[in-house]
């Protein structure tokens, strides 16, 4: 189990590490976009990581490819579809 807060309304959730970000912040009911089911194929599940990143899998072609060719992109950038979560705590700002 890890952390996962999810900003701006700073709630805090226990959720099972090894899952996407998008699966966890799905499972405990927070408004998360998605229009392609997980597949890195869209960007609505962009969110910002200002915390725990490096607890996060390491971004793959796929997401690296589909975030290079996004606007408002920031190094705290993720797709919360490829994004899997580590044992360490995760903040989450939802765009």
């Amino acid at each position: 189990m890890t952390t996962l807060t999810v900003l701006p309304s700073g709630k805090s959730y226990d959720v099972a590490a090894g899952q996407s970000l998008l699966a966890a912040l799905q499972s405990v009911g927070e408004p998360i976009k998605t229009k392609c089911g997980g597949g890195a194929k869209c960007e609505a599940c962009h969110v910002m990581v200002p915390e725990g990143r490096k607890s996060l899998s390491k971004i793959q072609r796929a997401e690296n490819e589909k975030l290079d060719g996004m606007v408002g992109v920031a190094s705290a950038s993720r797709l919360a579809c490829q994004a899997i979560l580590g044992e360490e705590a995760v903040t989450v700002q939802l765009l």
